[in-house]
């Protein structure tokens, strides 16, 4: 492909589409929020990455589905199964035009049209539904992140207030936003009624030397004049990176700064209320700006005088008699006083860090000290208990304070007397998230500052871009994310061909030791040859283990197109049907999982349309309405075993033994021999179905021919089992993988063949007095078992050898299915390790062989498929 940016767009889109169609069957099932954000995200990324390249059609139709999800998320439409219906057909066009972009890099000439009715179809669910303002989350208390702002700033967004409500909002974009096209400095600049803004950075920058600039690592905190429905309207294609909240102008008003104790402060508090009782403004400001002349500008009272001077004309009586009550003056810090001048309850938030002092008052106390130490030591948590009781609720110093006052007992009694007054009524503070948020500077000389207008209304002088690098985070957080490489399939499968003849030329070293120690008889360089081959032996073992690690994945990859397919039958069929996946972590190479994909949707149709019932049928035979259909997977050594059961009526034996009979299949004399296991397996022949009329599913006679044809190709073997009324299971065996593959040599009339070393169980030798005759078959006995022969030579055609019959036969035992069978052969070779080519141009197809193999010393070997043989 000459566009390299398509070339990554294509993979990561198909990984969407997945994400997205699975998401879209999880919701269907269950309403589950997380699986509708997964599922928007999908889209969403698919729309933005899309707009990087000339298909507009896609783009459209991708943005109508996300316009959809919209309205869904925000409870305005009701996520029927023809919604899904529709969104899941508009995912399949997509990705039908993603394959189109894959070999033609453009869209087919009719996506334009296609595009156009899908885009109807989906707008007409939306033309019925009734927007509800696509709100991106409910209104929340002020957002801690205000109280992190300088004052300037907060003071400007109280100003704006004046004209309407506020809403403060944060938007976090995802890291990679720049590959899906998103722009998030777009977005914020064009947000409606934009008052300030502020521009965090989330983690520190990484070095230089790994910096990487098109990652987003920025925090964007905005207070805005707009309504929260307006708001999140605007945000609603990054809802999930975004939160909305209403504020009042109060929760601006923020104080910073550690406390003065000057007791300068108590006599303006006096006469602050005197002000504000009298109604004279300018005089509670004229003198809140005389203090601030005379006392430092950064202490928590000079904060709350900054904002009486600036609150004093025009602000309501509450929120100044609070900042009063942060003063100071004759009540203590953090109480506040109301109009009459009677005390209020203190400030949660230091009524909160009086309560844990107070609690580290207790903890000191259980400290066990000597006896000149305990005195002091008491008197000083005394003193911090007097010092707290301003700070806690009136219940609790009242009763603090009764204790202090009595005084008696030695230290052990006095200790005793403090930890348990301390330890009564102890609850803990509930704070909003106001209240938690910690108290910061009003300015930091670190902040670099960058003016930002206000498009929608707000004023140039009222915007303002703060960047602020935050502290550290724990080692656990900044761990970074799992890095993954994307790996062309074509350049792993050349490593495995380098694989392959690393592993022809390592074969080739032992039969070179032979003849050196055969023709120049020198058996000690024979020697030094085989140990070198045991070096390369070892590395090629390692390479070839790390090679196939990578060709590796999970059968998820073929398990996941499933839960979508039984929908649709299902759904067509009507019956009810649940599907149950286990085992999807079994891992298997790649060529094998995608030769097991196309078995494997013959074989849930069949158990879908032939096995399960209708729900009126499974009712009436006493079973429950809904069938299970199961899908697993495990590892068994070194095959995969798949199995697909169903919980239906099952394969009657009779009825298929007279269907064979009349469809010729069998004769009488076969079936009569035959077990019912053996008979149900009749159902993989060619041109046999169970179905009397031919549907689109079913009934033409050629689904489980072909399972068992490809998965036969691909060295595996395939069963079935069942029971009328219980059930079917199909079980398919695969060798875990087909890149390199273990094998033993046999001779048969002066020629090597290769059997793969999974099929052999054993090897014996049997004399011809222990071979007998049954019904024109060679069978021996081994171990009270029967063991039915076949020789080799005369399958493959070979001619008749001449010799005398041997005094013992050599007989490969070897399973074909569930059965063993003996191979009559000449002898046995050695055994090796060899990579398997399958045969292609005029002898492809040819029954009898599963492939070819290069020997050490450059000669072919043809390697037996045993089941076409048997």
């Amino acid at each position: 492909m000459k566009n390299a940016l398509l070339a990554q767009f294509i993979p990561e889109a198909r990984e969407l589409l997945e994400i997205a169609g699975s998401g879209m069957l999880q919701l269907e099932k269950s309403n589950d929020a997380d699986a509708l954000n997964d599922i928007f995200r999908a889209v969403h990324t698919l729309k933005g990455t899309s707009g990087l390249f000339d298909v507009a059609p896609l783009t459209t139709l991708v943005h109508a589905a996300e316009d959809l999800l919209v309205e869904v998320r925000a409870g305005a439409l009701t996520l029927e199964p023809e919604i899904v219906d529709g969104l899941l057909d508009s995912l399949d066009l997509v990705g039908h035009w993603i394959d189109a972009l894959e070999s033609r890099e453009q869209l087919p000439p009719d996506a334009d049209g296609m595009m156009k009715g899908r885009v109807a179809a989906l707008r007409r669910w939306l033309d019925g539904s009734t927007p509800k303002g696509a709100a991106v989350t409910e209104p929340q208390p002020a957002p801690a992140w205000i109280a992190g702002w300088p004052e300037e700033d907060l003071r400007a967004a109280y100003r704006a207030a004046a004209d309407g409500p506020l809403t403060a909002w944060s938007y976090e974009p995802d890291e990679a936003c720049f590959f899906r096209g998103d722009d998030p400095a777009h977005l914020v600049s064009g947000a409606p009624g934009l008052v300030r803004l502020r521009v965090v950075l989330r983690q520190p920058f990484a070095p230089l030397e790994t910096f990487d600039p098109f990652l987003c690592l920025l925090r964007f905190e905005v207070i805005s004049a707009a309504a929260t429905e307006v708001v999140a309207d605007h945000l609603r294609y990054v809802a999930d990176q975004a939160s909305v909240a209403a504020i009042r102008s109060e929760d601006l008003i923020g104080l910073a700064g550690p406390q003065d104790a000057s007791e300068i402060f108590g006599d303006f508090a006096a006469q602050a209320r005197r002000h504000l009782a009298a109604d004279d403004r300018n005089g509670l400001a004229a003198a809140a700006e005389a203090l601030l002349r005379i006392v430092g500008p950064d202490s928590r009272q000079a904060c709350a005088l900054r904002w009486i001077a600036f609150l004093a004309p025009s602000a309501a009586p509450d929120p100044l008699l609070r900042l009063i009550g942060e003063i100071g003056g004759d009540c203590p810090a953090g109480t506040a006083v109301n109009q009459e001048g009677s005390e209020i309850a203190p400030a949660a938030p230091l009524r909160h860090v009086a309560e844990q002092i107070l609690a580290a008052q207790a903890a000191v106390l259980g400290v066990a000290a000597d006896d000149g130490v305990a005195e002091g030591r008491i008197a000083a948590v005394r003193t911090v208990i007097d010092r707290c009781l301003p700070h806690v609720a009136p219940a609790r110093a009242s009763r603090l304070s009764q204790t202090l006052a009595s005084r008696g007992g030695d230290d052990a009694a006095e200790t005793r007397r403090l930890r348990e007054a301390l330890a009564a009524d102890a609850e803990p503070v509930a704070l909003t998230a106001q209240d938690r948020a910690p108290s910061v500077p009003a300015t930091a000389p670190s902040e670099a500052r960058l003016p930002a207008g206000a498009p929608d209304g707000g004023s140039v002088d009222a915007g303002s871009t703060e960047i602020k690098a935050p502290e550290p985070k724990p080692t656990e957080e900044s761990r970074g994310p799992v890095r993954m490489l994307r790996v062309e399939q074509g350049k792993v499968d050349a490593l495995m061909n380098f694989v392959a003849e690393l592993t022809v030329a390592k074969n080739g070293l032992a039969y070179l030791a032979e003849r050196v120690e055969q023709v120049s008889g020198s058996r000690q360089l024979g020697r030094e040859i085989k140990e070198q081959y045991a070096v390369i032996d070892r590395i090629a073992q390692g390479l070839q283990v790390g090679v196939m690690a990578i060709r590796m994945m999970p059968v998820s990859q073929v398990f996941q197109r499933f839960p979508r397919l039984v929908r649709d039958i299902t759904r067509k069929l009507g019956k009810d049907v649940t599907l149950v996946i286990q085992g999807e972590d079994t891992e298997a190479d790649k060529n094998v999982l995608e030769s097991l994909a196309d078995p494997l949707i013959h074989m849930v149709r069949n158990s879908l349309d032939h096995g399960i019932e209708t729900p009126e049928a499974r009712r009436a035979a006493g079973k429950p309405a809904q069938g299970t259909l199961r899908l697993s997977a495990r590892q068994e050594n070194d095959n995969v075993i798949i199995e697909v059961a169903d919980d239906g009526g099952g394969i009657d034996p009779q009825a298929v033994r007279e269907k064979a009979l009349r469809s010729g299949l069998i004769t009488a004399e076969q079936a009569a021999q035959m077990s019912p296991e053996e008979l149900v397996n009749l159902v993989f022949a060619a041109g046999f179905s169970t179905r009397e009329q031919v549907s689109d599913l079913s009934g033409r006679g050629v689904g489980m021919d072909v399972v068992r044809s490809a998965v036969r190709k691909a060295g595996g073997d395939v069963w079935l089992s069942s029971r009328v009324g219980a059930g079917t299971c199909v079980t398919v065996q695969l060798p875990l993988t087909m890149a390199v593959t273990r094998i033993v040599t046999i001779a048969v009339r002066g020629q090597q063949f290769g059997v793969v070393m999974d099929s052999v169980v054993e090897t014996v030798k049997v004399r011809p007095s222990q071979i007998h005759r049954i019904k024109q078959r060679e069978t021996f006995i081994l171990r009270d078992a029967v063991i039915p022969l076949v020789r080799l030579a005369d399958s493959l055609g070979l001619p008749v050898a001449g010799d005398a019959v041997p005094e013992e036969e050599a007989v490969m035992v070897v399973r074909v299915g569930r059965e063993r069978v003996g191979i009559v052969v000449d002898g046995f070779r050695e055994r090796m390790e060899v990579i398997v080519r399958p045969l292609d141009g005029l002898l492809a197809g040819l029954s009898g062989f599963s492939g070819t193999a290069l020997l050490g010393d450059g000669r072919v070997l043809l390697v037996l498929n045993l089941p076409d043989l048997i």
